[in-house]
């Protein structure tokens, strides 16, 4: 069977190049994960998605990416325009088809540049960074603040009144098994957003926690130390600090967006500047679910599908990053290939911040679009026009034109 090049590039081939060569893979959602051979990953951590109609890859990890022909030139130490005709034969041994033009004329050469991508050396690796997973003692005690809030349902609705949104939100971003950003809340009833990332093993752990301060309340500062709490001066205004200190970490950093596990097998993802209005738009969300509820065939109960897919596959995922600068180096790839629409604040700071953030998600093949909200922010719009005007908003956005870098 002779294929045209262009049949070469489509998600289907390099989903086989890699069941072939990688081995089988495991489904999230739509998305097909496989072992990464460019790293010592023990579990698959190597994505396929589909990008303007064409195959890429992405491992999680080690940041390495790209189409079928740079995939078998990675695993063969091969430069993919000085040895594109061997990579293309290459590919088409592997896939069990005869290459393009094999007729005796010159294989073409590859038009585009691609960085080479040389096979890991163990002599020239790099040296092991730090871990940034709290320990199993610290870890422990965040999990049992998360278990505080999700059993307090009075605490619950205290701290969900002050963000101004429904205590079932709180109850959501308990439950470990949804992928989204976890919530937590300190002995003394404060909110604690508690960051994950996945290690090599594909375990979800715990990076760290961001504690926020509540009105009139005594608001010590906190810091977490072998699983437990040690308290000194407040974040509260003083005479030397008038504005206080909104937000403080007690123990850790953002090693990823807060919620990046939602993000698995979605098409859309919204990105947010600050963990309360990846809650407010959430919870938009959930009551267009709510109002809409399609995704079941009401005769045979199987899901709903039209032309672009299951209703639930278009709502899309929401992340937040922690303030108009928080998008950390390498954070890019998490987001590659997605559908992304830019949810950052109407303020300067927020323009000027998804304006940075739009160059950097071009590169990383995203589709962009940008959300510029009605009022100051996704949370602000929540409390004074309600969760209809704040979904249909963002859906309005995602329909729009896509974006330039």
């Amino acid at each position: 069977m002779k294929f045209e090049l262009s049949d070469l590039k489509t998600p289907d081939a390099l989903n086989e190049y890699c069941r072939r060569v990688l081995g089988p893979p495991q489904q999230r959602g739509g998305v097909m994960i496989y072992p990464c051979p460019f790293g010592t990953h023990t579990r698959p951590k190597l994505q396929v998605t589909e990008y303007q109609g064409e195959g890429r890859f992405r491992c999680w990890v080690c940041d390495q990416g790209g189409d079928v022909f740079d995939l078998h030139a990675g695993m063969n130490s091969q430069d993919t325009q000085r040895d594109f005709p061997d990579i293309l034969r290459g590919v088409c041994d592997v896939l069990g088809v005869c290459p393009p033009d094999d007729d005796g004329t010159p294989l073409p050469a590859r038009r585009r540049p691609v960085r080479p991508r040389p096979a890991p050396s163990l002599a020239a690796a790099p040296p092991v960074a730090p871990s940034c997973f709290v320990s199993d003692l610290d870890a422990a005690e965040l999990d049992a603040c998360r278990e505080r809030l999700a059993t307090d349902e009075q605490l619950a609705g205290e701290l969900a009144a002050e963000l101004g949104l429904s205590p079932l939100m709180m109850l959501i971003h308990t439950d470990t098994t949804q992928g989204r950003g976890l919530l937590g809340a300190t002995e003394d009833r404060r909110l604690l957003y508690l960051y994950q990332a996945e290690d090599e093993d594909g375990n979800t752990r715990y990076t760290g926690a961001k504690l926020r301060r509540r009105d009139h309340h005594a608001n010590p500062c906190l810091k977490l130390v072998s699983g437990q709490w040690e308290a000194h001066g407040t974040m509260n205004p003083t005479e030397g600090n008038p504005h206080g200190i909104r937000f403080l970490w007690p123990i850790g950093k953002a090693a990823a967006p807060w919620g990046i596990d939602s993000t698995h097998g979605k098409r859309f993802v919204i990105v947010t500047e600050g963990e309360s209005d990846c809650l407010a738009i959430g919870q938009a969300l959930e009551g267009f679910r709510e109002a809409y509820q399609q995704d079941t065939d009401p005769d045979t109960r199987r899901p709903y599908e039209d032309r672009r897919g299951s209703l639930e596959a278009m709502i899309p995922a929401v992340v937040a990053i922690p303030g108009a600068s928080g998008m950390k180096t390498g954070w890019d790839a998490l987001l590659a290939g997605k559908n992304v629409i830019l949810a950052l604040d109407a303020d300067r700071a927020g323009r000027e911040a998804a304006a940075k953030l739009r160059e950097r998600l071009a590169v990383a093949g995203c589709v962009l679009r940008d959300w510029t909200p009605p009022y100051k922010d996704a949370r602000n719009m929540l409390l004074c026009a309600g969760e209809r005007a704040l979904y249909e908003s963002l859906f309005e956005a995602m329909n729009a034109p896509t974006l330039m870098a």
